[in-house]
C-alpha cells in the first residue's frame, strides 16, 4: 500500500498530497459534498450503538475520507468499545485531515481553504476556536467561495467550488441536452 495516496498523505500532510487524496475523493462516484449519510451515522451514536456506527462508517469511505467530523466521530466511537489505539489513530486522523485543508492556502479570498463538504468548514472553524456570526456564498471567476464572518470579526474564506458543481450536476444543471 506504499503508493496508496491516502497512506502518503497521512505520512506527510502537506498540499500536493492532500490534492491528490482529495482529487480521488472527488472524482468518485460516492462523493456527495450535501450527502447527509453522516447525519443518518450519527443517530446511531445518538443511540449508542458504537459497534453500529463504525459499521456504518465503512460505508462512508471513501465520501467521508477527508472529513475531519468522519475520523472525529469514529474516534469517539473507537473509545466507547475500549479500542484506544484506533481511536487515538481516528483522532489523528481528524487533525491531519484539518492540516490537510488549511495547507491549500491561507484562508484569504485570494488563497481560499479547499474543502469538499461545507461540513469542512465547520471543524476548521472550530479548530482555530472560531465561532461563526455570517457566511456568504460569493462567486468571483468561476469559482464559488464560502466567505465566514467571524464573532470576533476574522473573516475565512473557503473555496467549495467542487461542491457546488456536484450540486449544481445532481441538479441537472450543466448537463448537455444529450
Amino acid at each position: 500500500m506504499a503508493d496508496d495516496p491516502f497512506f502518503t498523505f497521512l505520512k506527510d500532510p502537506n498540499r500536493d498530497n492532500f490534492i491528490a487524496i482529495r482529487d480521488v475523493v472527488r472524482n468518485h462516484s460516492s462523493y456527495a459534498p450535501y450527502g447527509q449519510e453522516l447525519n443518518a451515522a450519527e443517530k446511531l451514536l445518538e443511540g449508542e450503538d458504537w459497534n453500529g456506527f463504525i459499521d456504518k462508517g465503512r460505508e462512508l469511505i471513501p465520501n467521508y475520507l477527508l472529513s475531519p467530523r468522519f475520523h472525529l466521530m469514529r474516534s469517539f466511537a473507537l473509545k466507547q468499545i475500549g479500542d484506544e489505539e484506533s481511536a487515538d489513530m481516528e483522532a489523528a486522523m481528524c487533525m491531519v485531515c484539518i492540516e490537510g485543508i488549511r495547507s491549500t492556502g491561507d484562508g484569504t479570498e485570494d488563497a481560499p481553504w479547499l474543502v469538499l463538504r461545507t461540513l469542512d468548514e465547520y471543524d476548521v472553524l472550530e479548530q482555530m476556536g472560531k465561532s461563526l456570526k455570517k457566511q456568504a456564498l460569493v462567486h468571483k471567476e468561476g469559482r464559488a467561495l464560502d466567505r465566514m464572518e467571524c464573532e470576533d470579526g476574522e473573516v475565512v474564506w473557503f473555496d467549495v467550488t467542487d461542491a457546488f458543481k456536484k450540486l449544481n450536476e445532481e441538479m441537472g444543471e450543466g448537463k448537455s441536452g444529450q
